[in-house]
């Protein structure tokens, strides 16, 4: 019987009306302690929650091919056979912050760069972490990324160190209440709680006699327990002779773990003495535990937690190196261990009866005082702690080149079959990666960053206008978003009511703005396909040199105008069928026919367009931000043969596509992003302009089936893009339900309509040379 179970029924009613589904651990094969925490919390996870699936995840194994038993055999390593190399260390992240904060920071780009992926995948309600490369990965995807899933940190050793807490975690949780304020000195500001032993529920107080009775002890005699870890560390066969020297009727248990050469070592040094038992790897360790009257080990890791789980007293025998002497200090201090370091203090240790009573008594009150759940669930009710965090290069690109007449954001008109309420459009906004907060978009020394804003009232980012959808979408999209905010929406209403939606484009292309869309709509869950072509990536992006070719070859075109700002937008619906139709007959995709149609539809001389290509995988699908690379496509514009237009401009993008330009693209928006501020700005502003394109084309994927907003369905969707400085015309076209609709945005002397209805014209040019 699960001890607690009365405190168990209490719990169910406090239980949180957002059920997690799915749970991720993250955890690490470094010994069996983090491991073993992790095991605590999923059968925790289990009683809360047992509908919620659970997934598990090896942080050294997501680090890359090697990385586990590389950093297994340097752990092993440092604490044998250079002890002094470790406690260095440990120490310096202690003693100079600089090197704390520089250690972190290394790790944790690297676990949540590999991370990044693998959450996306799962898409987590919670994530747990029990290993603190992991921790360091999720923080880091919390301040770079916008990881806004609830993440709690258990630490598995009795003494938190700064690699162990971070202020980007929304719990960090420590076995004590005397690890609290070290918790507390390793990383400022960081929120820290109080957990139970995460040890394995099969760790709780239990019958000695019973215990002793199922594993044939004697009743009458001292029962000394040495477990020293998985990996069986230090000397035990000295901590066995002292043992026995300080209760010569006793009987000592020693459980080597996988450590088969210290098992031979203790036989070798105590030979067939009948009072010890020496035993390798065990599944009994609880009932073992029940069984003794002290545990006696050396690192304070999971054999502590156990211990105190089980409501046994510790005895720290000569602990090893750097976080065994933490662990050993802080647990003498909580008064539940004795550290006993010189010759001799062990034997008396264990010839100290009523010490070892009180010693039991307060770990059995700390078995009793708190459950793992409790835990949980406080980090389930918690609203992640979204904390300011600098914009990647991707990102941060459109913060740069943004100005008043040139806004940059991305955004979508809904053309609705009944009018809505500010609170559905609201809780639409609301849904939104990025909308409680505001871009700083820094300054000439300082990087951009998004901040987080609770006080923001997305409600009040809602407006609404009684005049025609052409002039209120002129208009709208015309303006920039208030300095600082990173949305705002526009309820048309009248006898074409509509929807009119605008995110910074810092904050997500079109797939996360879509994404996002549909998540604040009665749509959400739903995952749609990609019915327009092949722009979005089955593969990880990987530089070619052929692509960083093909971008220099590229060159840049005569100059465009350079007043860019907004003048008039065009909208179209074209039937899906028949431009899927129309493609497949000529033997393209229906991106490629798309820009075949523009090209066929535009009036005027030489014209390139850079068209914004995802990099997103099936695994990054559903990830906020930016995702793209770019491939340019000198068009045919003054090519009057339909088909030969196309065959231009299908060769041209797979030819650009398949050199590898989209990476290319996006590698040197990423490496200018690692120069200084001033420097990263700049050259921002160099590479996106009109000296390299003049027009800019995106295709989206979207559903086809049908979405509801508050009840009313939303009908038709357009995707709505920003211009460059001095490039006037963008366009968009998006799958939606049964339509391909397109938004051509027109600047300077350029109209976005009469290209808009040119398109409708060319596709019929097109579909009329089908077989």
């Amino acid at each position: 019987m699960w001890r607690g179970r009365p405190r168990w029924a209490k719990l169910i009613t406090v239980l949180d009306s957002a059920t997690p589904r799915r749970i991720l651990i993250l955890s690490a094969d470094m010994g069996e302690g983090h491991n073993a925490t992790g095991r605590a919390l999923r059968a925790a996870a289990g009683r809360l929650w047992p509908d919620a699936a659970t997934h598990w995840l090896d942080t050294l194994d997501v680090m890359g091919r090697g990385v586990g038993p590389a950093f297994r055999r340097i752990y092993v390593t440092n604490v044998e056979r250079t002890p002094w190399l470790y406690e260095f260390f440990y120490d310096s992240v202690w003693r100079y912050r600089w090197f704390a904060r520089a250690s972190k920071r290394f790790v944790g780009e690297w676990a949540g760069r590999r991370l990044a992926a693998k959450i996306d995948q799962i898409q987590p309600d919670l994530i747990l972490s029990t290993y603190p490369l992991g921790t360091a990965g999720l923080d880091w995807l919390r301040r770079h990324r916008g990881l806004e899933t609830p993440i709690g940190a258990w630490v598995s050793d009795f003494a938190p160190h700064p690699f162990w807490v971070y202020q980007g975690i929304d719990l960090n949780l420590v076995m004590h209440e005397v690890a609290v304020p070290v918790a507390a000195r390793s990383a400022p500001g960081a929120t820290v709680a109080i957990s139970a032993p995460t040890a394995d529920e099969v760790f709780h107080p239990g019958d000695r006699s019973a215990a002793r009775a199922e594993l044939e002890l004697p009743q009458d005699r001292f029962v000394s327990l040495v477990a020293c870890g998985s990996l069986g560390f230090g000397r035990s066969e000295d901590t066995v002779k002292e043992l026995l020297e300080g209760t010569p009727d006793g009987i000592v248990v020693v459980v080597c773990g996988r450590n088969e050469r210290l098992r031979a070592r203790i036989r070798a040094a105590i030979g067939d003495d009948p009072r010890v038992r020496v035993l390798g790897w065990t599944d009994r360790m609880a009932t073992l535990m029940v069984a003794s009257d002290v545990v006696v080990t050396n690192a304070g890791g999971a054999t502590s937690l156990e211990a105190l789980a089980v409501g046994r007293p510790v005895l720290m025998h000569r602990p090893i190196a750097a976080h065994g002497r933490a662990n050993a200090q802080l647990m003498q201090e909580a008064g539940i261990a004795v550290v006993c370091e010189r010759d001799g203090e062990l034997a008396a240790a264990v010839r100290d009866l009523p010490r070892l009573a009180q010693m039991e008594r307060l770990a059995l009150k700390q078995a009793d005082e708190r459950l793992v759940e409790e835990g949980l669930l406080a980090l389930n009710s918690a609203r992640p702690e979204r904390l300011g965090r600098v914009l990647s290069a991707e990102d941060s690109l459109f913060v740069h080149i943004a100005s008043p007449r040139v806004p940059q954001h991305v955004g979508a008109v809904l053309e609705m079959s009944a009018e809505v309420t500010v609170a559905d459009v609201a809780g639409m906004l609301d849904a939104m990666h990025g909308v409680r907060g505001h871009v700083d978009p820094g300054s000439w020394l300082r990087r951009p960053r998004w901040e987080q804003d609770e006080s923001v009232d997305t409600k009040a980012l809602v407006s609404e206008v009684d005049v025609p959808l052409p002039e209120a979408v002129d208009y709208f999209y015309a303006q920039p978003l208030p300095h600082g905010a990173t949305a705002a929406a526009l309820i048309v209403r009248g006898p074409s009511p509509a929807v009119l939606f605008k995110l910074h484009h810092a904050l997500g292309d079109g797939v996360a703005v879509l994404r996002g869309l549909l998540t604040g709509t009665d749509g959400k869950g739903r995952a749609w396909t990609n019915p327009v072509g092949h722009q979005v990536s089955h593969k990880l992006p990987r530089l070619r040199f052929s692509g960083l070719k093909a971008l220099a070859r590229a060159g840049s075109v005569p100059r465009g105008q350079k007043f860019g700002a907004i003048r008039r937008h065009g909208l179209a619906k074209l039937p899906g069928p028949e431009v899927r139709a129309t493609a497949r007959a000529l033997g393209a995709t229906p991106t490629e026919l798309l820009i075949a149609m523009f090209a066929f539809a535009y009036q005027g001389d030489q014209l390139r367009v850079m068209v914004p290509w995802s990099l997103r995988g099936t695994d990054t699908l559903r990830a906020a931000g930016n995702w793209t690379g770019a491939v340019s496509v000198d068009l045919p514009v003054q090519e009057t043969d339909p088909l030969r237009c196309l065959e231009l401009v299908r060769d041209a993008l797979r030819a650009g596509v398949e050199s590898g330009a989209p990476e290319a693209a996006n590698f040197v928006v990423r490496l200018i992003g690692l120069l200084p501020a001033p420097a990263h700005r700049l050259l921002a502003r160099l590479v996106y302009q009109s000296r390299w394109f003049g027009a800019i084309a995106s295709v989206i994927p979207g559903p086809r089936w049908k979405v509801s907003l508050g009840g009313a369905e939303i009908e038709a969707a357009y995707a709505v893009l920003p211009l460059a400085e001095g490039v006037p015309i963008a366009w968009g076209a998006l799958t939606w339900g049964r339509y391909v609709t397109v938004c051509v945005t027109g600047g300077g002397s350029t109209d976005g309509m009469p290209l808009a209805a040119r398109m409708v014209d060319a596709l019929r040019e097109f579909s009329g040379r089908t077989p």
